[in-house]
């Protein structure tokens, strides 16, 4: 994944591997059925619970015996006190465990969610924890995940993971997730009260609740149309930073798909000021030069240089027809002339990048507009 070379798959043309493979195997499927048993005469006994251990830090992909552990476990955190605390920490301690052998292991962080949602552990220790996994892959988007959860168990301030999301950005440009997370925590630093608001605060110790209800703010949070929009002065901080990235390398898609997201935010004012009279134009015309602003820069800092780079080539396109469409354009300037350059650059597309002929040329024939007003998106 992610370019790694799979060494197994040369290792298993040597026939020794291949027959401890298969020996690894038949004693898995073995350990599998055998809990599988148990599970039916409901023998949670210790020497049971420690062989589906065993057996998960060989394999932390098999659901089934997680799930087999949390039914056997319900006794112990219903009795609450040092045996719920001594249950959560062995659970912690196996998921960790198992984090090493598959750092991706979808089960394996359910489980440790689970866990830690029985509200007995230092949430202080799980963002320590998840911190350190992404200093070791900083795309392991179940690691992304799991810190949103913690980061709102703790009620933690949105600046401090705007922060942390910077840090993970300067190491590296291409981190579509830190890109991503910014949608995430922007809106809700500049949501109303109600939207806002922390889910939940509180100490390491949290309220266990038998069936927990966490809300996410998750990437609804970034539909223009349905919250209050992110301040233009914020947006333009934004602006500055996603260029440094394309600076550093314009052919990376990650930067231009959060630059998308930008965009569809500054428009998204337009919709929230529509029919206030001066503030709508108020607001029109600091879009305007923001969008000006944007295609200069666009043009002198990447086109003038490299004319045929797609990505520049595809944004001032669609910065235009916003312009045009959306009648951002100024005094001097008409829609037709600026819609007729959009098409030349769509045409262009077609040339530079013909996998992807079908879209540019619905664009030309407007079936497929890359406006969306409503929704305040390009």
């Amino acid at each position: 994944m992610h370019g790694r070379s799979r060494d197994y798959k040369l290792k298993l043309r040597d026939p020794n591997a291949q027959e401890s493979y298969r020996k690894k195997v038949d004693a898995i499927r073995k350990g599998t059925a055998m809990i599988l048993e148990c599970r039916k005469l409901r023998n949670y006994d210790a020497a049971v619970l420690e062989a589906a251990a065993k057996l998960l830090k060989v394999v932390p992909e098999i659901y089934t015996i997680w799930n087999f552990r949390r039914e056997a476990l319900a006794t112990a955190f219903l009795a609450g006190g040092s045996i719920a605390k001594a249950a959560s920490d062995a659970e912690l301690a196996l998921t960790a465990a198992c984090l090493l052998e598959n750092p991706k292991s979808y089960s394996t962080w359910h489980h440790r969610k689970w866990t830690v949602l029985k509200g007995l552990c230092s949430l202080e220790n799980e963002l320590k924890l998840v911190t350190k996994a992404l200093e070791l892959d900083e795309r392991n988007f179940h690691a992304w995940n799991f810190r949103q959860l913690i980061v709102k168990l703790m009620g933690r301030d949105a600046d401090a993971e705007l922060a942390f999301t910077e840090e993970k950005i300067a190491e590296n440009f291409s981190n579509y997730s830190a890109w991503h997370y910014r949608t995430v925590l922007l809106p809700q630093k500049y949501a109303d009260e109600g939207l806002g608001a922390h889910i939940r605060r509180g100490s390491d110790n949290l309220i266990d609740t038998a069936r927990p209800s966490i809300p996410y703010l998750g990437a609804h949070c970034g539909s223009a149309s349905q919250r209050a929009p992110i301040p233009l002065e914020a947006l333009d901080e934004e602006y500055d930073m996603v260029h440094q990235a394309f600076a550093t390398d314009s052919k990376d898609q990650s930067p231009w798909m959060y630059y998308r997201w930008l965009v569809g935010n500054s428009l998204s004012h337009i919709e929230h000021a529509k029919g206030k009279g001066e503030e709508e134009e108020e607001v029109k015309l600091a879009l305007q030069t923001v969008l000006e602003r944007e295609v200069q820069r666009l043009k002198e800092d990447h086109l003038s240089a490299q004319p045929d780079a797609k990505w520049p080539l595809l944004t001032v396109a669609r910065l235009m027809e916003a312009q045009a469409r959306l009648g951002l354009l100024g005094e001097d300037c008409n829609s037709a002339a600026a819609l007729a350059e959009v098409h030349q650059i769509y045409q262009r597309l077609i040339k530079l990048d013909p996998m992807r002929k079908g879209y540019y040329q619905d664009a030309l024939d407007g079936k497929a507009f890359v406006i969306v007003q409503a929704l305040g998106s390009v």
